[in-house]
Parts: C-alpha cells; structure tokens; sequence
C-alpha cells in the first residue's frame, strides 16, 4: 500500500469500464488504508447522457458520495487534511487492512456486518472464515447499535486467514460478470436500539458474480460471490504481525507458521470447494438453495430447517399450468432463460419468488400514486411510487417488476396503522426484471400495506419503455418523451405488477417545463405553476386498467378537438406546422364516427371522459391503444388530402379503426395472460373491416377485402409446419414477444369471422355485448368468450358447443384442406376428406407429422352445386371426420363448390373433372359465381399447385378469365397470388415465357381502363373506390411485367415533373409511377426522387418516394440507399425495415440486401431486438423470395451462429426457402413446359 508524505490524498485507480477505487493515502506515522465507493458519473454507470452528461436528475440523493465508517469518511479526511490513525495492536489493528463492505468488493451493505466500528476490518475471506462477516451475517444475525458484536478472533487466526486470502488459487475464484448500469447492490435498512441511521442504496458499477444468490455458512467460502483477485487487498502479511506487536526475533518462526498456513488453507480450500459444488448442485435439485436467516445467515432470509423457521405460508405458485385466472400462475424460471416449469410433488416453500416468470400473487396492487420528474434536457427522470397493495397470503417478500431503474429508498408501511414495517434490504434480480424487497417481519394476509419506492432512471433512446423522440420545426430540433408500455416495458418506467391480470387505478402527477405539455390516460385535474419555470400537472384517477395500458407523454404539440354525442372530448396532437396544414382533421372526423359506432354496436358506453390521438415521429409499431391516450407514428394518421391515393387513406381509417376497437376489445376487457393475446388483437383486426366498412358502406371491406389483405395473407404463413396455434404457451419470458405475430392478428380475426359466419351475425353481436359488459374493467380468457356465445346460440334456440368447436381451430396449429370428390352414379354420393394443409409437403416426413397427421378440425363447410345458368341454395355440412360420405344430388354437368365466399378458414380442393368445369363456367359465364367465390377459388388454386396438391398449369387456366373481369378483389386476388411465383422465377433464364403469359392476360384489361386523370373531382372519399381501385391494379400489372405503353406512360410523367417542376402524376398511381420511372431512367432521376424525398413535409408522399428509391436497378445506388437506411437521421427506424426488405424484393438487389443483413445483424438486431414484431418482419421480408441452393446454405449457416429470441423467425425463414428450393426442383420446367405450349395456341 502506497503512503504520502504529509497529507491525504485521492488516488483513483481503473478497473474494466471505467470501475476504479479510491484510496485514501495518508500521512507517515497514521497506518494506512484503503477504501472504495461507487463512482456515479454517466462513463461508470455506462449511461448516454445527451445534454449533461454527468448525473442523474439532480435530486439531494444523487451526489456521488462515501458511506460512513468507524474509519471517517473522505469528506472528514479532507477536511482534517489527514485520516484518522488506526491503533497498532490488537485486533482493531486489523482495520489497517479492510475494505468498506459497500465497496464494489462486497455485494452486501455494510450495515449487515452486525457491528460498527474499525473492527474486523479483514479481507472478505479472512473475515469468511473467522465468522466475522462481510457483508453476510455470522451466527449472530443482524446486529445494530446496542447489541452485542461477535467474539474477536485470536491473532494467530487473524495472520492464518489473511494468509488465505491473499493465496487463493486461480481456479477457486469466481468469474466475474459486468451487470446492467443501473443495479443496485443489496441496500439493507438498519438500526439498532440506539436509533442508528439507515443505510443507503448505491448503485452497482463493479463486477458481480452471474449467480449471486446467498448460501447457507457451510457453503460460504466456496459459492458466495467474490470480487476479483485484481480488487483485493494486498497489505503484506509481515507488516500485520508487527503490527500486533510480535518480538523482532520470531522473525524465523513466524515464517515458518506462516508457510505452514498457507499450505494447509490451499489444502483446506481444496477440500471445502468440492463440498460447497456438491452441495451447490443438491440445492439446485431441490429447489432450496436459500440464505439462513436468524439463526446464522444474511439479514431477511429464512432460516433452513423446518417449517416452524419459514417466514409465513410463502409457498411455491401451485397454479403453474393450472387455471390461467390466477394471478401468479407461473413458474420457476433458471437465472438463464427464465421458464414456467411447475414444481413437482407437495407444496414447498417458494424459497426464491423472484425466479419465477410470474409474480406469485401473494400480493395485489389495488391503487396507485405515480409522481414524476422529466428533466428533457439530460433525457433523465426522478420517480415516486406509492402502491396500495393488498396482501393475500403472508409473505416476507414483495416482488414486483422493475428494470433499467435506480431505486434510492424503499419503505413499506401497513394500511391506517402508523409505524413502517421493517425492510432488511432489496435488490434487483434481472433475469426476471423484478425488484425484490425482503422484510424484516412477515406481512399479515387480509391486510393492506403502503409500498413506497423512490427511484431514478434514463428517458431512453430505444423505442419501448419511457422513451425520446425528435422533429426539426423551423430549422430547430425538438425533443418529446413518450411511452411504449405493451406488452412488459411499463417495469422499465416505474416498479410495479406489470402483468395484464394486476388492475388496479392510478393517479399520475407529471412534473416538466413549463415550455413542455403533459398529456396522459386521463385529463387533467389541476395544474400547479413554479415560480422557476416548472409546472406539475396532476390528472384524474384511472378506472381499473392493467400497466401496460398506462402511458404518458411530454411534448410542446398542438391540438384540434372535437366532441362525441355522448360528450367524449376527441383530441388530435401532433407536430404545430401539422396540426396548422390541417394534416390531423380527417383522423379526427373519423374517430369521433367510429365512438359514437362502437357505443352503439358493443352496447357499452365509452369508459373515459377523453380519448387523445398522439401522432408522433417515431414509434416501434404503428399506433398503440393506451386507454385515453392512443399513440400514432405519423405515417399512420396524418393525411394530407392533396397528395394522399386512396391507398394511403384506406390504410390511415383502418389503423384508427382497430386502435379505436382496443378500446373496449383489449382496454376495457383485458385477457388474463399473453397467450390469449389474441383474443383482443384479433377482434380489433376483424373490426378494421366491419368498422370500415360502417364508414363506407359502399367498400365492402368485411365481405371482400378481408379475404385479401387478411385471410389470403395468414393462410400463406399458417401453412409452414413451423407455425403455431393461435393461444401459445408462455413458457419463457422471451415468448411474451413473440405471441405479438401475424397468426394472432390476423387468424384470429379470420376465426372471429368464421365464428360469426356460422352463428349469425346479430347472434354473434349480441354475444360480444354480453362478453363487454360481464367483464368490464376485468379480465377475460378464451373459455369466457365460449361460454358467452353459447348462451347467446341457446337464447336463439341453437345448440352448439362453441368451446368443443373453437378449441381445435385456437389450440392447434395450421389449418385443414377439404377434398371433395364428385360421384356421379346413382347413389348421388361425394366424399369429403379433411388433412393438414402444408406448403412444403417434405415437412410432412419431419418431425411435425406424427404429431399434425392427427390433427382433426369441426369444419362448418358452406356447399353450393351449380351449372351454368344456375347456383343451388348454400347448404351446410359439419365435417369432423378424416374422411366422410354425403348425398348430394349432382347432374353429370353440374359442379360443386365449397366454403361459399371464403368465410371458413380452410382451402377446398376438388377431383380434375370439378376444376375444369369450374374453369369453364369462369370463361363462360364469370358473374355466376360471387366476387369473393371467385376470388377464392383463384387463391386455393394458386396454393394448391405450390403445395403439389394440383398441377401447375391448373391456376393460370383460371387466370384466362381475366381479360373479362370487371371487379377489383379477383384481380387483387390474383395479382398477390402471382407476386410470390414471379418472385421465384425472376432470375431464371425463361422468366420471359412467364413474363409474356402474364402480360397477354392484362393487355385487354389495361387498354379498356387506360389512365386516371390528373386529379379526382371532389374528395378522395366521394371517388369510385372500386373502379380506382381496379385501374390501379391493373397498371401495377402492366408496369410491373413490362407493358411498353405503361412504361412509357410512367417515363413521361416522371420528365414532365422534372422538367416543370409541377408534379401531375394521378394521386392514385404515383407510387407505380415513381418506381418504374427510377428503374427505368438514369441516376439523375434517382438523384431528383432522393431530394424531393427530403425537402417534402407530406408523410404519405415521403413513404412512396422513399420506396421508389428502392426500385433502381442500379446496384450502386441500391448499396447506397441500404448504408444510408441505418442513419436514423436520413431514414426513420420504422422506415429503415421498409427500404431493406424493397430492396430484397427488387431482382436486382435481393443479393444485395440479404448480404446486408448478414453484415449488419448486429446493429439491426441492436436496434429491433426487443421489439420482436419488427425482427420478425424484417428476417421475413430479407429472406422469403431466396431460392438457391447456395441461399439455403448461407441462411442455415447464418442461423447457426445465432439463437436469440429471433431463432422462431429464423426458422420459418428456413422452412421458407426450404420449399422455394424444393418447388424449383420439382415443378418449374413442369410449369415453363405449359407455358410455352399455351403461348403457341
């Protein structure tokens, strides 16, 4: 140990990122010592400070500071110029020697060393075996002043433990991890009977062990965590004993004494290691690898022995994989991958709570007091929260969620009783983002108690929790703080029960600058003004609402309102230059119509007094429905109407009308637990259509677009043997994200629209208003909505277990083909067969099939017989068997036709003689057929031949139809079903033959339509959605496959922009312009697109003119546009995933893209990993057209090298390319071979 010549100093020593210690050298003459703290500044915490980048919010608690001692403190060293002399013998001799146990050495405070004072100030693993503590209790528990210390140890004990710990060998030490910045060590409350202070939380920025768990004393030396070699003290042993007063002339035989210690404690250490590993591993077995408590083991955990020592009836969650209603029910989750394993055999005791996935729900929060400070120009916040929380079963231990928050002082306090109930300490365990606080006394059950938290944390960068986002207005970056909550970010805002089951109300206060507004779930109640520039806004009290729903925002927007017939106050906030263009009131206009609807169709009052629409810059999903406050990205809500297409308007009415839906469908009634998420995001997603097509009932979204954008779509994903059912299990924490996928949105709503098919659509409406108004400010799972609908069947007279039927289409993956084979002999008969349908039928041999080849569904099949002049009445048939007979009455002329307007979820197949009369009768006559069957029989066939269920040639005899078809969705239906074939023929060397084929089927069409004009008369909404719809299909065809008048159609309009200035492109089309303009001229045309890009302030126009970007067949340009896509600055997160997957899908950028993503995993994944929805969209959209061999094998390698909470997606991506590779090699010159004979006739 260093020594200074006539005062103190402070020397900082470093450590791996940017951990040092500080020693206090002191003057000749007083012993020295050495002495550690935690350093708060941002570069030790690993903090990003934008603006101040070294503190936290400047509260008193904040300041960087030196805990107290019996040594003094640096603040009293500096103060007296010197530090305070440590006597020279005897035991408190030792002290020369010791470190503070809150120092990054010790992960327990130092309250916990059971006396105060210089004493025993050993190294930890001296102090271990003396049984004098380090930060652990001895066997005399928790001591403050007044009670009696621990024995002192004899000096020959002290020379042989030093020895110890200074020797230990290399492999005996723990390894050592780097936790997150913001974790704080174990922060006991202590005092004695003398009245001592408390102690204080710091924050952990030294090394801590990866399982940091207490043991018993018999396992200490061998399993508590220890602080590397690099951090211990290294006072020479020779120096101790004279400093205990040894004769100069034992010099020898000290030597000698302490050569023989050191041995035996090798051989000691030796010894008690492998019994401490064998031990280690029977505890984990058992489940009981716990801290002693009173009677010998650190302070606030039981002692091990029987139940008389537990601290009340704290037991293992019994309810694991039981009923999903309880709160609690979940399981142990390992330190690694936190799981839902229950426990086996009898109820024990849940040694350690805080490992489960679930809270245990011993304890219920039933209110509360959330008061924040937001400090925008260091993108920091102070918090307080106060819980009501109602106490179930007794417990010793509440655990509740947290992360990414500094917590400063906890208190627990029991309901109208004055005095606080003891807390012994806390810590955070982030393997399952809880906030443990263990209690000095058991709390009673039937009582409620008052949890008070007092925290600090970061307004993060990344988009989910309390987070920033920015705008230039007038040359000028501007900051705002908002929240993204769902499904388990609220833990990273404010501690609390982040699981959907624990509602409770709330009561939010927001401090901030008065140059900022706050806006949150309710309006505000009082504002309350600081004479220096603050303002508190403190809203209304919350109905009972689940966390995630919770949210908040600070920003400096404007605002339109307007005022439902009920009196809800409908508020607009967006961007002021926004808000001035009037960007906002089509939104606006909409979403008072579609409250006023719900009220109406749901039978249930709107629950709040306001709903507010937030649009802001940046988001990581397209809106999200927090109850009161629902938060938009811009590019789903603003619309401008002078250079917005019918497409844009469409998308931007249906994103409100699903986020309006979650209202009641996800706000009001919330599912119990994740696994059932989609009962509320597919009910907003079948309401996208229904609520649509109440705005413009001219549409017929629910009975048309449906199939197109939503049961078409999921049906291609659903088919993959790597999907899942619909309700999933939640075994790990990491699946929460990933229920968040397209099987829940949009099979679930094409369930949902089955249901109501096959009960009647007023019987299904009457249903759902039971199921609301039941469940009001509740919680709901499946079986409730079963049962609910079943009453609502029998008060019809209709008797149908609606539970029996729908468990097989919620609980098991994928979906049935129906087979049906005509018979035409006398008996009239047809069979009906039912199997799983699977894209790539190689998957039927893996491991999936034994499991899927049993899978049976209660199918409700719609059938019609038909000829050419006339259909029959739609008769229904339950199919619930493999394999069925039924007579049906059949002419030898006369065809069958399945699942009438695609209303069940399943594809129907039939015998070759059936298609080609089907075929027939849509060359014939077309119109015999409705609109959705024919665009339903397209899609099936289309499937089909690429299942191998048909041959090829089969879907584009369909097609031929076409030149004669007058109405948009079979048109639609077929442009996406070809979308995907083009795609894996594009790079082949007679991509011309089909490339020819497609275009003869549009020439009519495209030369009858012809080109919109340059502008609608009268508004967007008054235009012919149909026809315009229609038009623009059919020039994306055409441009797209290559028509020379199209081509040179687009190239014009594009020149005359350049070379006026004035941009006359139809609204409607200008994203087919834009592209086939950049792909077909030079880099000039690139270069204007690329400018007009930046200098646009219309969202919608920036979205087409960044896609068409995409579109260069210049592979240099391509390169540069996917580098540029990672600059936040350039291009919006959101918008970066847009512009790589376009890119993929452009034949000459695929390659280009999918080496991209391979080089720049790390940053995308960085930047979407947590928010999984949008992985999993980009690992879909980079990989879904690659179809070499060589592709595969990159891929697989590539995911080899990866298992993150990505692995699902990636796996889907494999089985993907899996079946583009093997439809290659086995249909593809099937296919040209048709072709070719087909384009000669």
């Amino acid at each position: 140990m260093a020594r200074t010549d006539t005062s103190c100093s402070l020397v900082v020593s470093g450590g791996q990122r940017n951990v040092g210690t500080r020693e206090a050298r002191c003057p000749a003459g007083g012993e020295g010592f050495s002495r550690t703290d935690s350093r708060r500044s941002s570069a030790a915490l690993g903090l990003h400070r934008a603006a101040s980048p070294g503190s936290l919010p400047p509260r008193p608690s904040s300041r960087p500071r030196l805990r107290g001692s019996g040594l003094g403190s640096l603040r009293r060293c500096r103060r007296r110029r010197c530090c305070e002399h440590i006597p020279p013998r005897g035991l408190n001799a030792s002290a020369g020697v010791g470190r503070e146990s809150g120092s990054p050495n010790f992960p327990l405070h130092r309250s916990l060393l059971g006396s105060r004072g210089p004493a025993r100030r050993l190294p930890r693993k001296a102090r271990l075996e003396l049984g004098t503590g380090d930060g652990e209790l001895g066997a005399a528990g928790v001591q403050g002043r007044g009670q009696p210390a621990p024995r002192s140890p004899a000096p020959a004990e002290v020379v042989r433990a030093l020895g110890r710990a200074r020797r230990s060998p290399s492999w005996a030490r723990p390894r050592v991890r780097w936790p997150a910045p913001l974790q704080p060590v174990w922060c006991p409350e202590r005092g004695g009977a003398d009245g001592g202070r408390r102690g204080r939380c710091r924050l952990r920025t030294e090394p801590v062990l990866k399982d940091a768990r207490p043991v018993s004393p018999g396992s200490q030396l061998a399993s508590r965590p220890r602080p590397a070699r690099a951090l211990m003290p290294t006072l020479p042993v020779a120096r101790v004993a004279r400093s205990r007063g040894a004769p100069e002339g034992a010099g020898e035989e000290e030597e000698a004494r302490l050569v023989l210690a050191f041995a035996v404690s090798i051989v000691a250490l030796l010894a008690v290691t492998m019994l401490a590993v064998l031990l280690s591993l029977r505890f984990d077995e058992c489940g009981a690898s716990v801290p002693s408590g009173a009677d010998g083991g650190p302070a606030g955990f039981p002692a091990r022995g029987g139940n008389e020592s537990l601290p009340g009836p704290a037991r293992r969650n019994h309810h694991a994989r039981g009923d999903p209603s309880q709160p609690g029910a979940g399981a142990e989750a390992t330190p690694e991958t936190p799981s839902a394993q229950p426990p086996s055999g009898e109820e024990r005791e849940q040694w350690q709570p805080w490992t489960q996935l679930r809270l245990s729900g011993h304890l219920k929060p039933l209110h509360y007091n959330l008061m924040l400070t937001a400090f925008m120009e260091n993108f920091t916040f102070s918090g307080e929260v106060n819980v009501e929380i109602a106490c179930r079963n007794a417990t010793r231990y509440v655990v509740l969620h947290a992360s990414r928050v500094a917590v400063e002082k906890v208190q627990v306090a029991e309901d109208r009783v004055a005095g606080a109930v003891p807390v012994a300490g806390f810590f955070l365990y982030p393997q399952t983002q809880v906030l443990v606080v263990v209690l000095n006394r058991t709390l009673d059950a039937q009582r409620n108690y008052n949890l008070k938290i007092i925290y600090n944390a970061l307004i993060e960068n990344e988009l989910l929790g309390f987070f920033r986002s920015s705008y230039v207005l007038h040359g000028e970056r501007r900051f705002l703080g908002i929240t993204q909550f769902s499904p388990t970010h609220a833990r990273k805002a404010f501690p609390c029960f982040d699981e959907p089951i624990y509602k409770a109300t709330f009561k939010i206060s927001i401090k901030h600058q008065a140059s900022y507004l706050s806006l949150s779930n309710m309006p505000v109640e009082t504002s309350v003004f600081e004479e220096d520039g603050w303002v508190t806004d403190h809203f209304s009290q919350t109905p009972l609402m689940s966390t995630y729903y919770l949210a908040w925002a600070i920003c400096n927007f404007t605002y339109r309102e307007t005022t439902t017939k009920s009196g809800v106050a409908v508020r607009l906030y967006a961007r002021p230059d926004a808000i001035r263009r009037g960007s906002g009131d089509y939104a606006l206009h909409i979403a008072k119509r579609l409250i006023e609807f719900y009220e109406d169709y749901f039978n249930v009052p709107y629950s709040l007094p306001k709903l507010d629409l937030l649009a802001v810059p940046k988001h990581p999903y397209a809106a999200m429905e927090n109850w009161g406050l629902s938060i938009f990205v811009e590019q789903r809500i603003l619309l401008d109407p002078s250079v917005s297409s019918i497409s844009y308007l469409l998308d931007v009415t249906m994103v409100i009308v699903h986020e309006i839906c979650h209202q009641w469908f996800g706000d009001l009634v919330t599912p119990v637990w994740w696994e059932d998420v989609w009962l509320k995001e597919g009910f907003a997603h079948y309401f996208e259509f229904v609520g649509t097509d109440y705005l413009y009932p001219g549409w017929n979204m629910e009975k048309q677009r449906f199939l197109t954008d939503v049961l078409h779509e999921v049906m291609l994903l659903d088919g993959l043997a790597s999907s899942h059912p619909v309700s999933q299990e939640v075994l790990r924490a990491t699946d929460i994200d990933r229920v968040f996928d397209w099987i829940a949105y949009k099979k679930g709503a094409a369930l949902i629209r089955m249901l109501a098919n096959f009960m009647g659509h007023s019987v299904f409406q009457r249903g759902l208003q039971d199921y609301l108004t039941i469940h009001k400010y509740g919680n709901a799972a499946r079986n409730d909505l079963w049962n609910t609908l079943s009453e609502a069947l029998k008060r019809n007279g209709k008797y149908v277990n609606i539970q029996e039927v729908m468990d097989q289409w919620t609980l098991q993956m994928g979906y049935p083909v129906i087979t049906i084979l005509g018979n035409t002999t006398a008996e009239n008969r047809i069979i009906i067969t039912q199997q799983h349908f699977i894209y790539d039928i190689s998957a039927k041999t893996k491991a999936h099939e034994p499991q899927n080849n049993s899978y049976l569904w209660q199918i409700p099949l719609t059938i019609v017989v038909g000829n050419r002049s006339h259909v029959s009445s739609e008769a229904i048939i339950w199919v619930s068997n493999k394999s069925e007979h039924h007579r049906i009455t059949l002419d030898k002329g006369s065809w069958l036709l399945g699942n009438i307007n695609q209303t069940g979820y399943f594809r129907v197949n039939y015998d070759l003689r059936n298609w080609r009369l089907l075929i027939d009768q849509l060359i014939r006559n077309h119109e015999v057929l409705s609109v959705s069957n024919r665009a339903g029989l397209i899609d099936d066939a289309f499937s089909l031949a690429r299942a191998g269920y048909l041959p090829q040639n089969i879907p584009l005899e369909i097609i031929r139809y076409l030149s004669e078809e007058k109405d948009f969705l079979p048109w639609h239906a077929a442009s996406r079903a070809l979308y995907p074939l083009d795609k894996l023929l594009d790079r082949m060397e007679k991509y011309n033959i089909f490339n020819e084929y497609i275009l003869k089927q549009v020439a009519t069409t495209y030369i009858k339509l012809g080109w919109p004009k340059n502008s609608f008369n009268g508004s967007l909404v008054q235009a012919s959605y149909q026809h315009e719809e229609l038009r623009r299909e059919v020039i994306m065809l055409a441009c797209s496959f290559g028509n020379k008048h199209c081509h040179q159609q687009a190239s014009t309009l594009i020149s005359d922009w350049i070379s006026s200035n004035r941009n006359r492109i139809p609204l409607n089309v200008r994203d087919i312009v834009y592209c086939t303009g950049v792909s077909l001229l030079d880099e000039d045309v690139w270069e204007f697109i690329w400018m007009k890009f930046h200098s646009t302030t219309a969202i919608s126009e920036k979205k087409i003119l960044l896609e068409a970007l995409t579109c260069s067949d210049d592979r240099n340009l391509l390169n540069r546009l996917l580098n540029l896509s990672l600059n936040s600055e350039v291009v919006l997160d959101q918008d970066a995933i847009d512009v790589i997957i376009h890119v993929a899908r452009n034949p000459h950028g695929r390659d280009l893209a999918w080496k991209f993503f391979r080089d720049k995993w790390k940053i995308l994944n960085t930047r979407y990993g947590e928010a999984l929805f949008m992985n999993s969209k980009l690992i879909s959209g980079v990989t879904e057209f690659l179809n070499t061999e060589g592709e595969l094998k990159e891929l697989k390698n590539f995911m080899k090298s990866y298992d993150g909470v990505a692995a699902a997606s990636f796996s889907r991506a494999v089985e993907t390319v899996e079946a583009n590779v093997r439809w290659k090699m086995l249909y593809q010159d099937e296919l040209f071979q048709w072709l070719g004979k087909a384009l000669r006739h």
